[in-house]
């Protein structure tokens, strides 16, 4: 002990010489104290302090803005008693912002913020800009685009109208006609007017296949396949869409394509893989009959993935090759989706494989995808599940936290797989506190759904915390309750692993 503390008097002695003054570290009752006669200041305290005087006095709003340091402790996003904190911080921040009427800062911080936007779209009318507030409207519907099914606000949407309507040099275009209805009826959608919301759907499909709107089509296609498995329907829509998509060109059989791929995916992951599949099946023979390679690739993919979940990893193996060579002149995201399922099957079959190649195409491709957002959160898990070493886990880990800071650019239903595969790489690697946000994000998720793969999943992720945590007795009856409601959902694969960790 007394060496110890002869070096530790020394360092200290250096410390009090560095930083100049000999009471800067106080020691006594074996505690070191530092600045013990300073006054400590908080930047985070003083900005709430000044922000709150300038929101009630109405003034010196320069002053508390300048005091806003950004996000409160960027490294430790995980730990969940700072994320209130960090977000009361943040709606100051924008609260002082629009005070200010800074809307181009306060979009920088938030795109989605409609008040901003609205405010930049009446600026741009009044000086005789529609074209500019069209713009305006159309970043916005792109940022919400993020999240399938998000419409803007009524008063959003009927500025927009407004916009469009407005004599101009130029009339509206028939791209803009169609985005002004397709507008109205997300918004019909979200107020779950599946009438009026189809209605608006079918006029946008018939204004974009009249006018060759590829983009629209799309949109519009998407639009009825929600309103379609709202009410349980989807199947019977797709089967319809995609008969008339593989007759159409190919730019245009795209983006009905790749309106429907979501769902499909939602419908394969959320267990009901074999009624997809069968489905795929039989559109098959439909899309090789037409020679549409798209088509082809389509059915292919569905059908491979509803193999892989049925635990038939040869036949999924085939058919998603398959796919993935059909795909090489399409490289969208169809084609992105088939890698990450490949990735899977290969790390199931072997449980070495590393297929980095495939997951950094799939990647390549997330980034520039118009589903980008729903990708990414994919692409993520499958590297989670899939990394090599600590130091890679570590790096994609870190990846994922950085984008689920933004909320706004990921689809968060999508993220459920991956908080489920983040929780339980970071309770293997005993990194308790961050299991737990991840597995917080996951249960919060869980509630969209009744029952199936995602409720076990979340309880095989409760399994692997229990077991870092020491509680094997509770661990091994979350597993059992995750093996028995995979093997309702018809997943093997997943029941067995669950199994296969009970110690017999």
């Amino acid at each position: 002990a007394d060496p110890a503390a002869a070096n530790l008097r020394k360092a200290v002695h250096y410390a009090r010489r560095a930083l100049g003054v000999m009471n800067a570290i106080a020691t006594g009752a074996g505690m070191l104290e530092l600045w013990p006669e300073g006054e400590l200041q908080v930047d985070a305290e003083e900005f709430e302090r000044e922000s709150s005087r300038a929101l009630a006095d109405e003034s010196g709003y320069e002053l508390a803005l300048r005091l806003f340091a950004g996000d409160l402790l960027p490294e430790d996003r995980y730990a969940e008693w700072t994320e209130p904190h960090r977000t009361r911080l943040q709606q100051r921040n924008l609260q002082l912002l629009r005070a200010t009427g800074r809307w181009e800062e306060v979009l920088a911080v938030d795109r989605a913020d409609e008040a901003a936007c609205r405010a930049l779209m009446h600026a741009h009318l009044e000086k005789g800009n529609r074209h500019d507030a069209i713009r305006e409207f159309q970043r916005l519907r792109e940022v919400l685009r993020v999240d399938l099914g998000v419409a803007p606000e009524a008063s959003t949407v009927a500025l927009f109208e407004q916009a469009v309507a407005t004599q101009g040099a130029e009339p509206a275009s028939a791209s803009e006609r169609a985005q002004a209805v397709l507008a109205r009826g997300l918004m019909q959608w979200n107020e779950r007017d599946l009438v009026a919301a189809q209605e608006s759907a079918e006029h946008a499909r018939a204004l974009s296949i009249e006018h060759r709107l590829d983009r629209e089509l799309g949109e519009a296609s998407a639009l009825l396949g929600m309103v379609a498995m709202a009410r349980g329907r989807w199947p019977d829509v797709f089967r319809q869409d995609f008969t008339q998509a593989i007759e159409l060109p190919n730019e245009q059989a795209s983006f009905v394509f790749e309106a429907h791929l979501c769902l499909a995916e939602a419908t394969l992951a959320g267990g009901d893989s074999r009624a997809t599949g069968k489905l795929a099946r039989g559109l098959l023979d439909r899309a090789v009959e037409v020679h549409s390679p798209q088509g082809e690739a389509l059915m292919c993919q569905f059908i491979g993935e509803a193999e892989f979940f049925a635990g038939h990893l040869d036949s999924s193996h085939d058919w998603l090759t398959r796919a993935a060579g059909l795909y090489v002149q399409d490289s969208g995201s169809g084609l992105a989706f088939t890698l990450l399922r490949m990735a899977e099957v290969a790390a199931a079959g072997t449980g070495r494989s590393r297929p980095a190649s495939r997951l950094a195409e799939a990647w390549r491709i997330a980034a520039q995808s118009p589903l980008s957002a729903h990708l990414k959160v994919r692409a993520l898990e499958v590297m989670v599940k899939t990394a090599e070493d600590s130091k890679r886990r570590e790096a994609i880990l870190a990846e994922a936290e950085a984008q689920m800071a933004r909320p706004k650019e990921i689809c968060r239903p999508c993220s459920i797989g991956l908080a489920v595969a983040a929780s339980i790489a970071c309770s293997q690697a005993g990194e308790l506190a961050r299991a737990r946000f991840w597995l917080g994000h996951a249960e919060r998720l869980a509630g969209m759904w009744s029952g199936g793969p995602w409720q076990a999943a979340v309880w095989e992720a409760r399994a692997a915390l229990r077991t870092a945590e020491g509680d094997g007795v509770q661990a091994h009856a979350l597993l059992r309750e995750a093996a028995d409601l995979f093997a309702q959902s018809g997943r093997p694969l997943d029941e067995g692993r669950c199994r296969a960790a009970i110690p017999q």
